[in-house]
């Protein structure tokens, strides 16, 4: 089974740039970018105010799993490197979003995708899910599978 917390680094995967920051879209990315910042500081507190107390994924992974498996990679590894790329984020309905992100996760800085071929970093597309749960957008599944470097181009 996978690490929850590559979930957790791929819904981590947004700058958040915008000319009307009040749009659902943009505080979805800004929701995203939070939790990609929580994750790279290592800060479980940030990261557990961002997923939702209904996360549930297909692994089977529950909020308290995730962020006990967050805090045991953090004691584990000295660090990790994120470079994420959001490719989409739709929101069907009110209250309900989507994000397809791709995310490299590597043991050194990563500074851009034309990096990735030269490095050792783990690759992955997610499609994350999303919800507004008392005026926060807040994470409540995500699925993952392997990606390229030419999907970060």
């Amino acid at each position: 089974m996978r690490s929850p917390l590559r979930v957790l680094a791929a819904c981590a995967l947004v700058w958040a740039c915008s000319a009307n920051p009040d749009a659902p879209e943009e505080r979805v990315r800004a929701a995203l970018s939070a939790l990609e910042a929580a994750a790279q500081a290592e800060d479980v507190g940030a990261m557990k105010a961002i997923l939702s107390e209904s996360y549930h994924d297909a692994q089977g992974n529950d909020r308290r799993t995730v962020l006990g498996l967050a805090t045991a990679h953090f004691m584990r590894n000295r660090s990790v490197y994120i470079l994420s790329r959001i490719a989409t984020v739709e929101i069907p309905e009110p209250g309900f979003a989507r994000a397809e992100a791709f995310v490299a996760l590597a043991g050194t800085p990563i500074r851009d995708a034309f990096e990735l071929p030269g490095i050792r970093a783990d690759l992955y597309r997610f499609d994350v899910r999303l919800a507004e749960e008392r005026g926060r957008w807040r994470v409540i599944s995500a699925a993952w599978q392997p990606a390229t470097a030419d999907d970060f181009r």
